[in-house]
């Protein structure tokens, strides 16, 4: 029996029709994957800007974080051809049609845990290190911006002792004086002039004693150490290299002498890790504005506040540099600036409601890398301190909360 084209073409869209749901799978798949990727971003930004609103009114801070998100899709392709085939004087007898119809249904359940407990109160409640600062500044964010978010205060030793310089408008002169060594600081990197890198050195260790026992070469070669012996004198030497503490400086660490790296690191070891070692000497650049204290770091809790009473209760000021600094950055007058209105503005990043009014962060177009997106980048690095904070949420005893839609 010879079939008609116009039976072939049938079978054809039929076949089509079959394969439409093998096409859709992954496409569907696709989307919802980045859609749901975009999503719990841009959630885990607002609960961080939530915090931010609710530490303006001295609320205690909370987090709920996404933990997982599983979405089924039900893929359903109905399809068939509805008339006769035959010889007919009038083919109108035996008429050909295809139907078919296709569908997509998505069922998500999404699974939420508020993130509480000791582990991560620590984490935020503790002083952040000096490596946590180290790794952002080696991702090529701004030292002016990471040292006024992070930084708690400076600690400076000169003839007259040691004093300390709090960042917090409210201290005046203390906080102008802390700004301006932070331009300076800034500077020097922009010109790149500074060094900011942990302290290498050989740890030795010098003994005028008999020859050593063989078993103990061999321990202490298996810990690191490496052994010298001078027959003549007798002397033995047990060394091996050490990375000390980290140390911002306007020279490079390694042209010092072995002894003078060793006692910078003695010396840092005489702070916690929230202490970072800064040694600005002069006879180097940007040694006419000398420098010798700690930085001290703070946490993640009392960054959130420092946001927060930005808004009236201890709100910041311009502070132009020292003129003894010469390379100028970006310096504007906040650090981080969160706009309060009363109604949800236009152009903006993200936004929350919260205590009847908005509180959102200004868009900026990314390739004007000026003060006006500063605040963008701000927010950044205050998100990826919170997210080293967050521990595995596998982990985290806390009941969760399920959704489904």
């Amino acid at each position: 029996m010879r079939l008609s084209s116009k039976f072939v073409s049938l079978c054809l869209c039929l076949v089509f029709a079959l394969g439409v749901s093998g096409c859709l799978s992954p496409l569907a798949t696709h989307r919802a994957v980045l859609e749901y990727d975009r999503t719990v971003s841009y959630v885990e930004a607002d609960l961080l800007l939530l915090n931010i609103a609710r530490a303006r009114y001295h609320r205690p801070v909370h987090f709920t974080a996404v933990s997982s998100v599983a979405a089924t899709f039900d893929f359903r392709t109905d399809a068939g051809i509805r008339g006769g085939i035959g010889h007919a004087v009038d083919p109108s007898e035996y008429p050909l049609g295809l139907e078919y119809g296709v569908s997509v249904a998505e069922n998500p359940t999404i699974t939420i845990i508020p993130i509480t407990g000791e582990e991560f109160t620590k984490r935020i409640l503790h002083p952040l290190s000096e490596n946590t600062l180290r790794g952002l500044m080696y991702q090529g964010y701004e030292l002016n911006m990471l040292l006024r978010l992070m930084a708690r205060g400076l600690s400076v030793e000169d003839r007259d002792g040691q004093h300390l310089l709090i960042n917090r408008p409210s201290e005046g002169d203390g906080f102008i004086e802390f700004r301006r060594r932070v331009l300076h600081l800034a500077g020097l990197e922009k010109s790149r002039h500074l060094y900011v890198e942990p302290l290498l050195f050989n740890d030795t260790q010098t003994m005028y004693v008999r020859p050593p026992d063989p078993r103990e070469i061999v321990e202490a070669t298996e810990k690191g150490y490496r052994w010298e012996t001078d027959t003549k004198s007798g002397v033995h030497t047990v060394w091996r290299p050490t990375i000390g503490r980290l140390l911002i400086s306007n020279y490079d660490s390694r042209r010092l002498s072995n002894e003078e790296r060793r006692q910078l690191h003695l010396e840092a070891l005489q702070y916690p890790e929230n202490q970072v070692l800064v040694d600005i000497r002069p006879g180097f650049p940007g040694g006419d504005y000398p420098l010798h204290g700690t930085l001290l770091l703070r946490s993640i809790n009392a960054i959130v506040g420092f946001v927060g009473r930005n808004f009236e209760e201890d709100r910041e000021f311009a502070v132009t540099p020292d003129p003894r600094t010469i390379t100028l950055v970006r310096n504007p007058t906040h650090t981080l600036e969160i706009v309060e209105s009363a109604s949800k503005p236009g152009e903006i990043e993200f936004a929350v409601y919260f205590e009847g009014k908005y509180y959102s962060i200004k868009r900026y177009p990314v390739e004007q890398r000026t003060e006006s997106n500063w605040n963008q980048e701000s927010f950044a690095v205050l998100s990826h301190l919170f997210q080293m904070a967050v521990t595995d949420l596998g982990k985290v005893p806390t009941p969760a909360i399920t959704i489904q839609k």
